[in-house]
């Protein structure tokens, strides 16, 4: 019985640190009715695209490894209060397709979405509500972590207050962060025959997220981020081709979608970069730039 309590106390303390989640979830429940761009997807969202270089008011709901099951979870969740919206903006990486969170190492962070976002999935499945034990930290771990905040006030909290990740520079980098490439397409890479379940799955998100925006004659730009070349040299061609023939056809299909393919791009140099796919702050102030001068030109 003391230790059910102990964790039942731990429980509680864990899920009112503020975190990125409970940050984005809180401001966008207040603040997208003035929202006039929107800005999705995973870590190369959340680090690549600064909502405080764009022309009009803007905001960032990427999230660390957010699939597009989640970008749509968000977007529905919000967009009919989004009164003033005229764009959204939405990466699509060569991994896009291909994941699913439930299916990958990373599965423990779909509690963030269940706990801090209120997200209706997997409500029977205790490892998705809860931080003890959805949590990858070892107890001491997520502890300290309490600790941390309820005695020094040091809170989970890494986004600026428009949802830019501030955690990557280029002074943060690591030693090898250049010859990287090749291990993080590995990663990245899946067997595309085993994956077809999950691909029309994501682009079956995709398209709802799209339909949707008609609906509300909101523009939608589908953005591929820059990488290093060490990165973009090692790609399987067939999921590369994948990512450009599925973004295209939204294109063509619907008339209200682009598509901005910015991979290879040579305006972003090694200075711009964190990793081999993740540009620092200063790579994502030169990104949101050319995003919002080419959103003004349409």
């Amino acid at each position: 019985m003391p230790i059910l309590v102990g964790l039942i106390v731990l429980e509680c303390a864990m899920c009112r640190v503020p975190n990125d989640y409970t940050y984005k979830n809180n401001w966008l429940t207040e603040n997208i009715s003035r929202v006039h761009i929107w800005t999705f997807g995973s870590s190369h969202g959340l680090y690549g695209i600064s909502p405080r270089y764009f022309s009009k008011p803007a905001f960032n709901s990427a999230h660390v490894s957010q699939p597009l099951k989640y970008d749509a979870f968000i977007f529905n969740k919000f967009i009919n209060n989004a009164d003033s919206l005229e764009w959204i903006v939405l990466p699509v990486s060569y991994f896009t397709l291909t994941s699913k969170m439930e299916d990958g190492e990373e599965w423990w962070r779909i509690k963030n979405y269940c706990i801090y976002y209120d997200c209706p999935y997997h409500p029977w499945e205790t490892k998705y509500h809860t931080e003890v034990v959805g949590n990858p930290l070892s107890l001491y771990k997520q502890i300290k972590r309490v600790g941390r905040y309820w005695i020094k006030g040091v809170d989970d909290n890494s986004c600026d207050s428009l949802g830019l990740d501030l955690r990557y520079s280029k002074e943060s980098r690591e030693d090898n962060w250049w010859t990287d490439g090749s291990q993080r397409v590995k990663y990245h890479t899946k067997d595309l025959a085993k994956s077809q379940p999950v691909i029309q799955e994501n682009k079956g998100y995709l398209e709802s997220i799209i339909k949707t925006c008609a609906d509300r004659h909101v523009k939608v730009l589908i953005v591929t981020t820059p990488v290093c070349s060490t990165y973009y040299d090692c790609v399987d061609s067939a999921q590369y081709a994948l990512m450009i023939e599925t973004c295209k056809q939204m294109e063509n299909q619907y008339e209200h979608v682009q598509y901005l393919n910015l991979f290879k791009d040579s305006r972003f140099v090694e200075d711009d970069f964190h990793d081999s796919d993740h540009l620092a702050t200063e790579g994502a102030t030169k990104l949101t730039k050319i995003l919002d001068e080419y959103i003004s030109q349409q």
